[in-house]
């Protein structure tokens, strides 16, 4: 019995993360009404060691098509997207806001965000983004949040993607979260609505944006203290 559990033992194989890393990116262009970005990015992720942020999400998609038909919204602006991935968002405002944030708590994730910055900051449609860079942070983190406030003393008018303490720095009102928020069960549709108002603040779906993307229905939610 004791040599067939250390054979056991023998057949064990330990996997560490870089054995389901996929960095073969491909430039993929991807339309939004008139705005046109082009970015490396995966068709497929592996969901061990989160890797998931390789790819373009569905949320991603409804939140650059709501923007791209509201840039009024970003023209000017301080923002800071959270759980970037790899900058589908951040970097469609960087061509109207003064400012971009893109965030993710994954290493492999950050170097294809990166990429991605590199590839867009030098063109003249961000020539009026002073700030266009990526950052570490792992939602929740309080550290790594006040580290980025350190940089940003002002706070954002805008956070795309928790948020209460991003939301405070600006104060009551000055400061709104937009969700692209994509039902995938049921039970979490009204936990979103609850844990908002949980927390004291206030959320709303904005008019005329739900829509079906891919097989999932989604909305944008607008939230501020």
């Amino acid at each position: 019995m004791a040599g067939d559990r250390q054979e056991d033992e023998e057949d064990v194989v330990c996997l560490d993360e870089s054995f389901f890393i996929n960095d073969n990116y491909q430039l993929t262009k991807f339309t939004f009404g008139s705005q046109v970005l082009e970015l490396y990015c995966l068709q497929s992720a592996s969901t061990d060691f989160d890797l998931t942020g390789q790819l373009v999400w569905p949320g991603a998609m409804l939140l650059n098509e709501f923007l791209s038909k509201n840039v009024d919204l970003l023209r000017g602006c301080s923002v800071i997207e959270l759980g970037s991935g790899v900058g589908i968002t951040g970097i469609l405002c960087g061509r109207f806001c003064r400012e971009v944030v893109l965030t993710d708590h994954n290493d492999e994730v950050l170097k294809i965000l990166q990429k991605n910055i590199e590839l867009h900051s030098s063109s003249e449609s961000y020539s009026n983004c002073t700030g266009f860079v990526a950052e570490k942070l792992e939602w929740g983190n309080v550290d790594q949040i006040e580290q980025i406030l350190g940089s940003h003393s002002g706070g954002f008018d805008l956070i795309l993607g928790t948020v209460k303490l991003l939301l405070q720095k600006r104060g009551k009102g000055r400061c709104k979260f937009i969700l692209a928020y994509v039902s995938r069960a049921k039970m979490m549709d009204s936990m979103v609505i609850n844990e908002a108002t949980g927390h004291g603040m206030k959320i709303a779906e904005v008019p005329g944006t739900r829509s079906v993307v891919g097989n999932l229905e989604g909305t944008i939610y607008e939230v501020i203290l």
